[in-house]
């Protein structure tokens, strides 16, 4: 009990030296410097009882990091994925109700940026560089741009040289399995 007192009264007379010491001058010079280094290692030294018993404080900041690039504005971003979002809620139902070309490659073309933007947010997310390194987030990025225009370009041959995206995707479901003919 008396060795906690002790310990306990000489980490408040460390501490209130510690705080006096870092109210020292500012540097002006190198002799400064060391003379400054010389009068907290006499403090420091027997901080390692106050590292103990001394309660955490934690400085809070209360504005917000910037984490975004400097001259860049994701706003306009967001917005347009969220009118393509809203765009297909238009698009898919029109494409199968009526289809054509040009819907066929509309629907194409918003089913293809909106998985795109989607995937691109999971890569950056969890392909962070200080996780897996600085190669894998870029050749993660540049497999999916690769994946996400053969994919596009591929739509576009179908739409182009067969029946069409809508009419494909009815023929699909139009598919009976074995069983279902057995059955019938």
């Amino acid at each position: 009990m008396s060795l906690s007192l002790l310990l306990r009264g000489a980490v408040r007379c460390n501490a209130a030296n510690l705080v006096k010491s870092a109210r020292l001058t500012p540097l002006k010079s190198y002799s400064t410097l060391v003379a400054n280094v010389a009068q907290r290692k006499a403090v420091v030294q027997p901080l390692a009882l106050a590292k103990i018993a001394a309660p955490v404080a934690r400085e809070i900041s209360v504005s917000a990091p910037r984490m975004a690039a400097a001259g860049g504005s994701h706003t306009l971003l967001w917005t347009v994925e969220r009118i393509v979002s809203l765009g297909l809620l238009a698009v898919i139902p029109a494409a199968f109700i009526a289809p054509s070309q040009v819907l066929d490659a509309l629907l194409a073309v918003s089913v293809v940026i909106h998985t795109h933007w989607g995937v691109e947010a999971m890569v950056v997310d969890y392909m962070r560089p200080s996780v897996v390194g600085n190669v894998l987030p870029k050749v993660a990025h540049i497999a999916l741009i690769i994946i996400s225009v053969a994919t596009l370009g591929g739509l576009f041959y179908f739409i182009q040289n067969d029946v069409g995206l809508a009419n494909g995707i009815k023929r699909f479901w139009a598919i009976k399995g074995k069983d279902a003919e057995k059955k019938a």
